[in-house]
């Protein structure tokens, strides 16, 4: 910290820019970072209070995104969003709000960051004037659809997009349920009366309402609480590509279109503080509108100390890295491949040469073989042509999938809470993991999923993932939880489950009290231990998929009276 006093720094407020005016600041929060940078500028300090953020662009989006009209979701019109803050190729950016509030209008993501070498924000809260979700209650229901009637501080039109649909309870500690958990649903939205919205549904969600939900799934009915998302993923409230170091501390998102943090492609990224929550006295079930935080193809370590993660629309964390697929072999080796899947931070996943990769069966997701990049080229079609040190392997297939294990982070998750969100807490998705100290508590989902996945293109079979000293409590009751679990589930999904996909897992010392189902479900592992665990309410408390884990100790667990 001391050596912030070595640089150049400059507080907003002798730029002209003053808290609590109730005016637009953003072109002058935009100048006075840009025109700072120029000049040698590395530490800016705003003063506490609330700021405005009312671009005129990201309100008329929002107006158009409402009215049902444009496409502002994951990989959609990237070029033309709108960013408050923006810094690229910079060696060191300290933002210091000192505890501002930072209130956004309209579509916009506040901070993106790319190819800098380090990072800084601090003591800051981001929220939205209007939050891209709407809260009511069902009125009516029929085999077509349902009307919603939305409290009185989420206005709504005709046309007004349903991107996802949740249910919840009014007035309990854990109102997030997940027994309805729909998405892009509507065939079309009209107003049937004061605040009151007829969701007409698509041909194929019509059968599901016939079918009371279809599964395991519940359907919308009379009386229940539902949280309308009028859009998935527009931007994340923080976006680092590309940074060598970052450092975020005592950061707080109330609300988000899209997810709370990004990583992608960084080196170190620690987080200490943050917290994704519903903000107090509002009134709001949801917080950020997907994933707290996600870690793409980075390098370093992801740390979390002393955060709280609550009531947003998908997992706490989820670090992995992307599976390519092959889309032709030439004759000379080279292997033209892609991503098959939207990529979070809307930025390309390309290996550079030196790097490693696994050639990974795709029927069970089990690496066969490490060959070393030699040469990359890109086309403008997010194509990529890899050459390799070595010979292709004798069991090459042209349906492997291509694992960078160069571009897998490491993971520590400490003492932290995470507290009703939708789905699960953490994914985990690489490799050398500690989840230690932890109190997870009434997630909709499994609370630790650690998994490896075709479908979604997500990297990498993990190793070395120890879970200890936490706290489950009663998680893995809707959307999110995997083998009916509560506390954990390792798998893979794949065609086929693999013998020892995943190897040298640790779940020691941990309390769960469960969901009466399972506890833990063990599946294509390769050396694992569970000991000194206690569980109460579990139903079964370890499940262990016998022909496709070897090694597995499973020693005599504690039960609460």
């Amino acid at each position: 910290m001391a050596d912030l006093f070595e640089l150049d720094c400059r507080d907003a407020a002798t730029f002209g820019i003053e808290p609590d005016t109730g005016e637009n600041t953003a072109d002058r929060i935009r100048a006075f970072i840009r025109d700072g940078l120029n000049e040698g500028v590395r530490v800016f300090r705003f003063k506490r209070g609330r700021y405005e953020i009312a671009d005129a662009k990201a309100i008329q989006d929002f107006e158009t995104l409402m009215a049902g009209n444009g496409s502002w979701d994951l990989g959609n019109d990237t070029e033309n969003k709108n960013v408050l803050i923006r810094a690229e190729g910079i060696e060191r950016i300290v933002l210091d709000f000192q505890g501002s509030t930072l209130m956004c209008h309209g579509l916009i993501q506040p901070f993106c960051f790319k190819n800098c070498s380090r990072v800084e924000i601090r003591n800051v809260v981001v929220d939205w004037s209007r939050p891209p979700f709407s809260q009511g209650r069902i009125v009516s229901v029929d085999e077509d659809g349902f009307e919603i009637e939305f409290d009185s501080e989420y206005p709504v039109r005709s046309g007004i997009p349903v991107a996802g649909l949740i249910d919840y309870i009014p007035g309990t500690d854990y109102p997030l349920r997940g027994t309805v958990d729909w998405f892009h649903i509507a065939e079309r939205t009209e107003l049937t009366g004061p605040q009151t919205l007829r969701v007409t549904l698509k041909e194929s969600l019509r059968a599901r309402m016939r079918e009371g939900g279809g599964g395991n799934r519940a359907a919308p009915e009379i009386e229940m609480s539902v949280i309308v998302r009028h859009v998935m993923n527009y931007k994340a409230a923080f976006l680092f590509y590309g940074c060598d170091r970052v450092e975020l501390e005592n950061a707080t998102v109330y609300a988000a279109p899209g997810m709370g943090v990004i990583g992608h492609n960084c080196g170190d990224v620690s987080m200490r503080e943050l917290r994704v929550m519903r903000r107090p006295g509002s009134g709001r079930i949801m917080s950020a509108n997907t994933d707290a935080t996600h870690f793409i193809g980075c390098m370093g370590t992801i740390e979390f100390d002393d955060c709280l993660f609550e009531g947003m629309g998908d997992d706490a964390t989820n670090v992995h890295g992307f599976y390519l697929s092959i889309r032709e072999r030439k004759e000379d080796d080279t292997l033209l491949c892609g991503v098959d899947a939207d990529i979070q931070s809307e930025f390309t996943e390309v290996p550079v040469v030196g790097d490693a990769i696994e050639f990974t069966s795709r029927r069970d997701l089990q690496p066969y073989a490490t060959l070393h990049v030699c040469e990359v080229e890109t086309d403008e079609d997010r194509g990529i042509a890899l050459r390799f040190k070595e010979p292709l392997p004798e069991r090459f297939s042209a349906d492997d999938l291509l694992a960078n294990a160069s571009r897998i982070a490491k993971l520590r998750f400490r003492d932290s809470i995470v507290r009703n969100n939708r789905a699960r807490a953490i994914l985990v998705q690489t490799r050398d993991a500690v989840i230690s100290g932890n109190t997870f508590d009434h997630c909709t989902g499994t609370a630790i999923h650690v998994n490896c996945a075709d479908g979604w293109k997500e990297a990498i079979s993990t190793a070395n993932v120890t879970v200890t000293r936490n706290e489950f409590l009663s998680c893995g009751f809707g959307a999110g939880t995997y083998r009916k679990t509560s506390a954990l589930a390792v798998m893979t999904e794949s065609e086929r489950a693999g013998l020892g996909t995943h190897r040298s897992f640790a779940f020691t010392d941990n309390f769960i009290r469960g969901n009466g189902a399972v506890a833990v479900r063990l599946e294509s592992l390769d050396t694992a231990l569970v000991s000194g665990n206690r569980f109460e309410e579990a139903g079964e408390a370890v499940s262990v998929d016998e022909a496709t884990c070897e090694r597995v100790v499973v020693e005599e667990q504690g039960a609460v009276p």
